[in-house]
């Protein structure tokens, strides 16, 4: 079957372009510009992998209303026509829905009413009911904070500042699970392949890759493989008014992806001292 993504450029698009070229799966990219006069055969015998408003919310608090509006439009006439063609869909959202709750000390379940705080979480969740509410075919996939080798993420701007020589004062209390793009790219791979074969899996999944941490323990982390490429690193310090998980995405529990698809968590540790190096090497040229 053929995949369809909605999504702009960005890191987690071409994460899951490249994880569909390994599995040598067709592959349609389209922006939202595409969508007003997109042709609606390409629906058939294939599965839309809808990654826009994730791509965009990471690196903003949601959009202006109108646009918003407009949107929720296009994507309801796209449902619209997958309904007509059985076409599977799979939306790509956060936790930020729960964004009301992120000092609760439980992980959020997928049958847990939303409770946004944030206008991203708000407009991500109306995003999820208009998905799940078209009759037999939406799926959502709720993912924690994006980290990736390329700027304008958490793990990026962590270490642009500690090479800046500036000491980087973190949050030691607010817990997230950062989850690599192409840890997700991972996931959404596998979901395909088992929708392309009949799954019947629908509604509402949670993906975050495993080990809870606060911002100040990744940021633990990532100075002590930061130091093996570059010197010197500045230093860390935990405090409660410090930088916090951006964007803030409370820790999911994923134990209905597995019981449905089989997929298993992955810790972010194993991704990052590839990104790590990346981004080091990138800094020094």
């Amino acid at each position: 079957m053929n995949v369809v993504l909605i999504s702009r450029s960005s890191a987690l698009s071409d994460s899951i372009r490249n994880q569909l070229h390994l599995r040598e799966r067709p592959l349609v990219i389209l922006s939202n510009e595409d969508l007003p006069s997109f042709d609606t055969t390409l629906l058939r015998n294939a599965i839309v992998v809808d990654g826009d408003a994730l791509v965009c919310f990471q690196s903003c608090d949601g959009v202006e209303p109108e646009l918003h509006e407009q949107l929720l439009g296009e994507r309801r006439r796209l449902l619209q026509a997958c309904r007509e063609m059985d076409t599977p869909y799979i939306f790509l959202s956060d936790g930020r829905v729960f964004d009301a709750n992120t000092e609760q000390l439980h992980d959020c379940s997928e049958d847990e009413d939303t409770a946004a705080f944030s206008l991203a979480g708000k407009q991500l969740a109306e995003f999820e009911r208009l998905v799940i509410g078209v009759a037999g075919q939406g799926l959502v996939l709720r993912t924690g904070p994006l980290i990736a080798a390329q700027e304008g993420n958490f793990l990026g701007d962590c270490l642009v500042t500690m090479r800046d020589g500036n000491v980087l004062t973190l949050n030691d209390a607010l817990m997230g699970c950062p989850t690599p793009v192409s840890d997700l790219a991972r996931v959404v791979s596998g979901m395909l392949d088992q929708l392309s074969c009949g799954a019947p899996c629908r509604g509402i999944y949670h993906y975050n890759s495993s080990g809870a941490a606060s911002a100040y323990e990744f940021a633990e982390v990532v100075c002590a493989f930061a130091s093996q490429f570059v010197a010197p690193v500045a230093d860390i310090a935990a405090a409660d008014a410090g930088i916090t998980w951006i964007p803030k995405v409370p820790v999911l529990s994923c134990d209905q992806l597995l019981q449905d698809f089989g997929i298993k968590q992955l810790p972010w540790r194993a991704y990052l001292p590839r990104m790590v190096r990346a981004i080091c090497e990138g800094v020094s040229k």
